[in-house]
């Protein structure tokens, strides 16, 4: 399995990272994905990265929600990071306008300013989408022709959202969320190609049923890829071997546009 959202350098697991660690492996769990918030996340996912080597594949980025008037100096030192050839690729980027909409054209641009990143790296995107899917679509369609490739993380959209997404190449990022009974994605996610699928935890955040109120762990990505078996009719291992197979192709995919 991999996790392909996980934020296990954050202070809640600081007491018990070498258990949590442990449990993510015991569960079947490869490797884990570490998307940055802002640039000072990136000390602690590498102090992270270099006390597990090779479990963790690093993403640098700017957090829609953590945009604020520093915001440019922020930018340069994740750009820093980029050039320095260690980060798999960029995120956790997007839009969210559940919190805060005073923010938008700041958003816009920031976002807009990591997507031309990605082109230019060739770089996959982890892109964070909250109360503004139409307008983060909007702008990403730009970029459809220039080869953007990446993750709808924590996909919350609609089937026809969905099948617009993934017929441009990106992914769809299911974690907890998809064992709660009032999920929309239930009612449609397996009229998407399983191809189209990676899972993720989020954690500490969405854990799945039978843990939803606790804090989440990568280990629990195996109760994800439970939930879609069934949402299938797949067995788990199958589902497992296929996600992590889309995981590491787009690690790997190359623009050829």
């Amino acid at each position: 399995m991999i996790d392909t959202h996980t934020h296990l350098y954050l202070p809640e697991f600081q007491d018990d990272i070498d258990e949590v660690v442990a449990r993510a492996r015991a569960a079947g769990a490869a490797c884990c994905w570490l998307p940055a918030i802002h640039a000072d996340s990136l000390a602690a996912m590498d102090s992270l990265d270099e006390r597990f080597p090779g479990f963790f594949r690093l993403f640098a980025g700017l957090h829609p929600t953590e945009i604020d008037d520093n915001y440019p100096e922020q930018l340069r030192l994740i750009r820093a990071a980029l050039d320095s050839g260690r980060y798999t690729g960029i995120g956790e980027i997007g839009m969210d306008l559940y919190w805060d909409t005073s923010r938008r054209q700041q958003q816009e641009s920031v976002l807009r300013t990591q997507l031309d990143w990605a082109i230019q790296l060739d770089l996959p995107v982890l892109l964070h989408v909250r109360n503004a899917f139409d307008e983060t679509l909007t702008i990403v369609r730009e970029y459809y022709s220039k080869g953007l490739r990446g993750v709808f993380h924590c996909f919350s959209g609609t089937l026809e959202q969905a099948r617009e997404i993934v017929e441009h190449g990106f992914y769809l990022g299911i974690g907890g969320s998809i064992t709660y009974k009032n999920s929309l994605q239930r009612g449609f996610i397996n009229q998407i190609p399983l191809t189209s699928i990676v899972v993720e935890t989020d954690s500490p955040y969405l854990s799945p049923v039978p843990f939803r109120g606790k804090r989440n762990e990568s280990a629990h990505v195996a109760y994800v890829i439970r939930a879609l078996a069934d949402l299938y009719g797949f067995e788990a291992d199958f589902v497992e071997k296929q996600t992590q197979e889309n995981a590491i192709c787009l690690e790997i995919q190359k623009n050829t546009k």
